[in-house]
């Protein structure tokens, strides 16, 4: 691992541990499971499997000789980045790990359990090889993206090209209620005017998960703009490594600060945040980007009831942020964008 990816890990662990004192930050790299060389977890009478903070869900339909793996994720150390069709399922485009040999390969509607109610910090993310290579390339079933040829549901094709996408989108749950917010991530995007800004994922990115608050599961959601007959032409699988967890076992969601919320949302040149105190404390605001970096800090003295803290976020690159909100004891995060 290059020095850049360890300090930026570093930065995102460090963020994890703040975001709920006295929490225990644990990052799963996979590593404790025994693979041979170029295998992945496989389990003929779908039974999930467990790391010490959470248990992956998986499934498997039919035979040993004759079934398939119908759902969730598996723990694999595939190495291979040529064979783009589906019976590479497991490898990603990466060729390997993000912090060592193992990883997970999951596939579309996949849950994740937390053992205890948690904060998901977040996790590394690449495409797998069979998804990257359908995403460039094409195949019976598939478009190539960013097609010139043909037409898109009826009408001429915008801007000269098909403006395509793969997108994961990650929901939080605490007692079967979906949280506030969810969390997208683009493993493909074709969607800006011209080809110059085109990318499908190839490297490992972080996917920052802090803005869907305490959990105790995680469901993966995949779509994409090129599907025929209701299903999904892109090959529905990713591939994550160093699923980060925080646990609050002990610790207390913020209690004396309620009614947040943050307006205008997308912002611009300024953003207003608004909350209600029960009593005269000290309130701390912490912004930080997609990398854990903190770009703003701010304490104030709230009064009893209703308050509204403005921002200037004019010097703030395009792109999502972190806002935390703290009374010292306790604290809530959510998400905002800045245009």
């Amino acid at each position: 691992m290059n020095q850049t990816i360890t300090k930026k890990l570093a930065l995102i662990l460090g963020l994890a541990a703040t975001l709920q004192t006295q929490a225990q930050v644990t990052a799963e790299t996979f590593e404790t499971f025994t693979l041979s060389a170029n295998s992945y977890y496989k389990d003929t009478v779908a039974t999930s499997w467990s790391t010490s903070e959470a248990d992956f869900q998986y499934d498997w339909s039919g035979t040993t000789g004759s079934g398939y793996w119908k759902s969730g994720s598996a723990y694999t150390n595939v190495k291979d980045t040529v064979n783009g069709t589906y019976t590479n399922l497991y490898g990603n485009i990466v060729n390997g790990g993000f912090s060592g040999n193992n990883y997970v390969t999951t596939q579309d509607g996949a849950l994740i359990k937390v053992k205890h109610l948690s904060m998901v910090s977040g996790f590394f993310i690449t495409n797998t090889t069979y998804a990257w290579k359908v995403i460039k390339n094409g195949n019976q079933f598939s478009r190539k993206f960013g097609d010139t040829t043909g037409t898109g549901s009826g009408t001429t094709i915008p801007q000269g090209h098909y403006p395509d996408w793969f997108l994961l989108k990650v929901v939080g749950y605490r007692n079967g209620t979906a949280t506030n917010d969810t969390v997208k991530f683009y493993l493909a995007d074709y969607r800006p005017t011209g080809t110059a800004n085109d990318y499908v994922v190839k490297n490992w990115q972080f996917v920052n998960c802090t803005a869907l608050g305490i959990v105790d599961s995680v469901r993966f959601h995949l779509s994409s703009s090129d599907n025929s007959f209701g299903f999904m032409n892109t090959p529905g699988f990713f591939s994550f490594d160093n699923f980060t967890t925080s646990t609050t076992v002990g610790v207390h969601e913020l209690q004396s600060i309620s009614g947040i919320s943050l307006f205008p949302n997308p912002a611009t040149d300024k953003l207003f945040v608004s909350y209600t105190t029960e009593k005269p404390q000290h309130v701390s605001i912490r912004i930080t980007d997609i990398t854990g970096k903190e770009v703003m800090q701010t304490q104030l003295e709230g009064l009893a009831g209703p308050n509204l803290l403005p921002l200037e976020t004019t010097t703030l690159e395009h792109g999502a942020y972190f806002i935390t909100i703290s009374d010292g004891a306790s604290s809530k995060t959510t998400k905002f964008i800045k245009l």
